[in-house]
């Protein structure tokens, strides 16, 4: 192994270390800056969500404050994405099943429509009928992609904390969220930032529940 590779898997195990579980904060976020210092990104990326780009003298944890632990929310969010794909292949086979029984007359309004032609009020129940599948359709899409985002946003902070499981999506179990205090010294000057810290805290039904540890959620000024 090379000197830099050496290097490379040295950081990461102290990363693994650092925000390990068990009166973790203080060395989460001394690891958090000393990585930020040396430029290291790939440390940073190992346990951490967010980057902090400003030169960094120095920082002095200053509080925490502990949130009540709330309920992992991946099994929900997967078993949003599987309904609303079911939702969306029902309304596809129901307008499938409408255009098969009206497809002359579907076309003919979809004709009139194209030349900014009046439907007829023959035709206009059935064109209104044909345009709520579409609508639904777009809309349903649009919650689908929304919720696959809420859904990848959520596995990309669990990994974090868990690993990489191929079982993750269905795994219950509660967040952990510590708010930490932190005076950072940059280009001379002391500021008031809050660093929020999240652990997944997973169960299996059967089987060793997976390891977790605490990331580095969020970083921002304090207000």
């Amino acid at each position: 192994m090379s000197d830099r590779a050496a290097r490379s898997v040295a950081a990461l195990v102290l990363a693994a270390a650092a925000a390990a579980c068990g009166g973790g904060e203080s060395q989460v976020v001394d690891n958090y800056f000393n990585a930020v210092r040396a430029r290291d990104n790939q440390t940073l990326s190992s346990f951490a969500a967010v980057n902090f780009t400003e030169p960094v003298q120095s920082w002095k944890v200053q509080g925490t404050r502990e949130e009540p632990a709330t309920p992992a929310t991946l099994p929900q969010l997967s078993a949003r994405v599987k309904e609303l794909e079911a939702e969306i292949a029902a309304n596809k086979k129901a307008a499938a099943t409408y255009s098969n029984q009206n497809y002359a007359d579907i076309e003919k309004a979809k004709d009139l429509k194209k030349k900014n032609a009046v439907v007829p009020a023959s035709l206009a129940a059935l064109s209104a009928e044909w345009d709520k599948f579409n609508q639904k359709d777009r809309d349903l899409k649009k919650q689908l992609a929304a919720a696959k985002q809420d859904l990848e946003k959520e596995k990309r902070a669990t990994r974090l904390s868990v690993g990489d499981l191929d079982d993750l999506e269905d795994l219950p179990g509660e967040v952990q969220t510590k708010h930490v205090d932190v005076e950072v010294t940059s280009n001379g000057q002391p500021r008031q930032y809050v660093m929020t810290l999240r652990r997944y805290d997973l169960k299996r039904e059967q089987g060793a529940a997976p390891n977790s540890r605490w990331v580095v959620a969020d970083l921002k000024p304090k207000s």
